[in-house]
């Protein structure tokens, strides 16, 4: 989410009464400290182990979604890794950011930089979901590698504006803003580039929904005559075994082979059917595994709207008042950041723990 939340601005107001409660606000920044030192270490983890997850299990490294997958992933670890020593410091009242010219450029372009190229790549990988779901188009692995790095190329570029406009004088970090239309620039950039993803996430996740249900009573429906056929070939099988090793065949026996050709036709169909089997089971796992990544994408997708939803109402509260906040609406900014923390973290648990309880039949 593409949204102006310097920490820095909240922390260090004033304005701030603490002396009103002083324990919510102590408790808060050590609640926070915590949440930030487990997140150093699990983020980073868990990711790596999403990464490992999509290069090494077959039918997983095999899907299109692979690449958008992995360079969120490698994303995420960046961006908490800058946010979370960033929100230490400001706990213990040292600013990283406006410390010289260096920190400042630099930290605010990759904080930018890793914050929209997250919520494109979950877009895109969203797009690759409809296509392969709701249209039945097959792309490439080279074709989903080639658009995250056009992607992570374009964003790279765009973002050189805030290594151009930033300068430090007299300790602080200024940005040289542009007007458009009244408009400030990063606040308008903000609003429409969030409004237009977000908008992309919510009507994919619908559609994806919608789709997933319809493909699931589809094969419901296709199940049905496949099994009977199963169920009768598995009994003229057991008849002719059975036949081969007693003196005959019963009535019904004879019944239910009269149906057929012969016994002869009907192991041939048998033989013919388990090859056939053979030959589509691997295309029938990839589907299974391309649906269960599927329905992972749309819970993931729908933790980031909900996680990134309080940041973005804090934003918005701030632009609409141009007002500081009070020890309650601190207390709601600290505790805005603990959902962030877990929509960067979540991937992994979903795509492998949860993918697992939902689809337990599907073998890898």
């Amino acid at each position: 989410m593409t949204v102006n939340n310097d920490s820095s601005s909240y922390t260090n107001d004033p304005d701030i009464s603490v002396e009103a409660n002083p324990s919510l606000i102590f408790a808060s920044i050590w609640i926070l400290r915590l949440a930030c030192a487990s997140i150093a270490f699990l983020c980073p983890w868990a990711n790596y182990k999403l990464i490992k997850l999509f290069q090494t299990r077959r039918f997983y490294k095999e899907s299109s979604a692979k690449w958008y997958i992995i360079f969120k992933a490698v994303f995420d670890i960046t961006y908490i890794s800058i946010t979370v020593p960033i929100i230490i410091c400001l706990t213990y009242d040292i600013d990283l950011i406006h410390r010289n010219i260096l920190t400042c450029k630099l930290i605010t372009y990759a904080h930018y930089l890793c914050d929209d190229l997250i919520s494109m790549l979950l877009t895109l990988l969203c797009f690759d979901r409809m296509l392969r779901i709701t249209c039945g188009y097959h792309f490439r692995q080279r074709f989903s590698l080639t658009i995250c790095i056009i992607t992570t190329i374009f964003f790279t570029i765009i973002h050189i504006h805030h290594l151009i406009r930033l300068q430090h004088r007299n300790g602080f970090c200024h940005k040289i803003y542009l007007s458009i239309w009244n408009y400030d620039f990063d606040i308008y950039y903000s609003l429409v580039y969030t409004s237009i993803t977000w908008s992309i996430i919510f009507i994919s996740l619908i559609n994806l929904t919608v789709s997933i249900y319809c493909d699931r009573v589809r094969r419901s429906e296709l199940k049905k005559p496949t099994q009977q056929q199963e169920q009768q070939l598995q009994k003229i099988s057991q008849i002719f075994l059975n036949g081969t090793n007693s003196s005959g065949f019963n009535n019904d026996q004879l019944e239910l082979l009269n149906n057929t050709d012969d016994i002869e036709s009907s192991i041939e169909l048998t033989i013919e059917q388990e090859n056939s089997n053979n030959e589509s089971f691997e295309k029938e796992q990839q589907d299974n595994i391309d649906l269960q990544i599927t329905v992972c994408v749309i819970i993931v997708s729908a933790s980031f709207l909900a996680c990134n939803l309080p940041n973005f109402i804090i934003f918005i509260v701030k632009f609409i008042y141009e007002s500081t906040f009070s020890t309650i609406g601190h207390i709601f900014v600290y505790i805005s950041i603990f959902p962030l923390f877990i929509a960067h973290t979540i991937s992994y648990f979903i795509y492998n723990h949860l993918a697992a309880r939902l689809f337990p039949n599907n073998s890898f």
